[in-house]
């Protein structure tokens, strides 16, 4: 799998953030994490449960929003100040231990104005000592491609029966991987993309966010291209 390397949001987003301490990555500033020290845990901090470490981050084994409200606190706070634009969390993917939190969410986000169409991002979010919280980076998906038609609606597959259905079909060919669907984002034309957690069927599985795109017909479906998500936004 490719890595997915991250990409701003427009500049319309940037205008809006001004008054907010909110980071983001461009060609020539990238944000490094907020943090001076990373320790590696090996359980997640939301469910207490055992997680796969990523580069110090931990992959949440339940990633509902209302299971994780330590992560939603910190959120909120951080787009208090938010004007003109508005994001709901979708999923709590992961957080990190630093000196604070920093937390990773896959969001849906729109401008507040009539008969806006929605985007979908990862957000990381970063919360101090001291409980102050402010977003330092954000990435748009599916990768800043043009031509889609992002989902308006509820996200779970089993909301999209159209989509389960052709999602469960491409996947009958593919041993190894255990794919956990977390949301259907969009489509163009007859090919969707579904963030899933994947999970490799080995003595030490190794599990990891990703974008997979599947494109279905009426007889057949399958998988087109797999992008992993490195929360970390690195």
């Amino acid at each position: 799998m490719r890595k997915l390397f991250t990409i701003t949001l427009g500049l319309f987003c940037v205008v809006l953030f001004m008054g907010c301490s909110i980071k983001t990555n461009n060609a020539d500033d990238k944000t490094t994490t907020v943090s001076q020290e990373t320790k590696e845990t090996g359980k997640s901090e939301e469910t207490g449960e055992p997680a796969p470490i990523t580069g110090g981050w931990a992959i949440n084994e339940n990633m509902d929003p209302a299971n994780n409200k330590e992560a939603m606190e910190a959120f909120n706070k951080a787009i208090d100040c938010l004007d003109g634009y508005r994001y709901e969390v979708v999923a709590v993917l992961g957080s990190q231990v630093v000196a604070g939190m920093n937390y990773s969410y896959l969001c849906k986000g729109e401008m507040v104005i009539p008969d806006a169409k929605p985007d979908y991002n990862i957000v990381n979010v970063y919360e101090d000592l001291k409980g102050d919280a402010q977003i330092t980076e954000t990435v748009r998906l599916p990768e800043g491609k043009p031509d889609w038609e992002y989902n308006s609606k509820n996200t779970s597959l089993k909301e999209n029966p159209d989509v389960d259905i052709i999602f469960n079909k491409a996947l009958e060919e593919h041993v190894g991987v255990v794919y956990d669907p977390i949301a259907y984002i969009g489509k163009k034309n007859n090919t969707y993309a579904i963030i899933a957690k994947t999970t490799t069927v080995t003595v030490n599985p190794q599990t990891n966010i990703s974008i997979v795109y599947i494109t279905g017909t009426d007889s057949s479906a399958r998988i087109d291209d797999i992008k992993e998500i490195d929360i970390a936004l690195e």
